[in-house]
């Protein structure tokens, strides 16, 4: 079993497989976050007359973004979102063309399942996992001001996370998140009169993001 297959199946136990009690609530959620991804090596053809090996050094960068869900027990919910990230990138091709600056960034949607373990006080504890859907991934590399841009959707991957509730009040809840997700073999292809193509690149995030919950 894959690890696709594997979080799927983690999403349906979560979905359907928790005995508790009905509670028939929506809520949504915003959220800011710190973006950290690993260096990477990926193939490139024909950009900027090279092909061969492209080495992409990535800074900690930004997310954010907005989920909208229904908990049907007191300890189980499903949620639909959207999110953007960003990450400043350095690019060298071959070892020979060096572009000093650029980003590598996504929109992606997604749809998880939460599971919420029994509450101290004010405090509940939760874990979930989901699959995400890419609307777009692009890299972009930048040299004296000129710049080449590479994009990619239509992927799909996964995430898990791990995450605690505090009640502000009845309807307000803050949040702190820690999330992993992976979306490999992606094929990122010229946009407009830039050509060539970044082939098999990954797309693998931590995330420690901070948010709000509003029960409705």
């Amino acid at each position: 079993m894959n690890s696709k297959q594997l979080v799927t199946t983690a999403g349906l136990i979560l979905m359907t497989g928790t005995p508790a009690m009905a509670t028939d609530t929506w809520f949504v959620r915003p959220y800011v976050g710190l973006s950290q991804m690993s260096d990477l090596s990926s193939d490139f053809s024909n950009i900027e007359g090279l092909s061969g090996d492209a080495d992409i050094d990535l800074d900690t960068g930004f997310t954010g973004g907005i989920g909208i869900g229904y908990r049907y027990t007191d300890r189980a919910a499903v949620e639909f979102g959207w999110e953007y990230r960003s990450n400043d990138s350095e690019t060298t091709l071959n070892d020979i063309s060096e572009f000093d600056d650029g980003n590598y960034a996504s929109n992606i949607f997604y749809l998880n399942g939460h599971y919420q373990f029994e509450k101290n006080d004010k405090w509940q504890p939760y874990v979930g996992a989901g699959l995400t859907w890419v609307e777009e991934i692009d890299i972009d590399l930048e040299r004296n001001g000129d710049e080449l841009s590479y994009s990619g959707d239509g992927d799909v991957g996964y995430q898990v996370f791990g995450g605690i509730n505090y009640d502000l009040n009845q309807a307000w809840k803050l949040q702190s998140e820690l999330r992993y997700g992976s979306i490999t073999d992606i094929d990122l292809e010229g946009e407009g009169k830039d050509i060539g193509e970044f082939d098999g690149i990954d797309y693998e995030t931590t995330t420690l993001q901070i948010g709000l919950v509003y029960d409705f």
